[in-house]
């Protein structure tokens, strides 16, 4: 398993054992960031960000995101309402739409370097 796929797992570790939903909703993010930062170093276009979350806003904006992906990296990226109130009811659930998409994209990518 990959290094990075390793921090995913860590994280995801961490969001089961916690019933706070901010430390849920902060690893979340951290499992988006770390699979968008795997992307951005594997795509040329893609300027690697240094923290997750500058990585989320700039991989939200990307052209080619399903609307999915998409509509799943806006409500990581929101901000909480007045109330505290995340706009992800499942933040876990929208990071790991993101791991999935990044792993298909990374996928592809591999592929499309060994000539299959």
């Amino acid at each position: 398993m990959a290094d990075w796929q390793s921090e995913i797992e860590m994280e995801l570790h961490r969001a089961k054992q916690s019933h706070h939903p901010g430390l849920i909703r902060t690893a979340a993010r951290r499992i988006a960031g770390i699979a968008i930062q795997e992307l951005q170093k594997h795509v040329s276009r893609l300027s690697v960000q240094r923290d997750y979350i500058s990585a989320l806003r700039i991989f939200m904006k990307s052209e080619d995101l399903p609307d999915e992906v998409a509509a799943a990296a806006a409500r990581l990226e929101g901000r909480l309402s007045r109330d505290f109130i995340s706009p992800s009811i499942d933040p876990v659930g929208d990071a790991m739409i993101i791991v999935g998409f990044v792993k298909t994209k990374l996928s592809d990518s591999t592929e499309k370097k060994n000539g299959e």
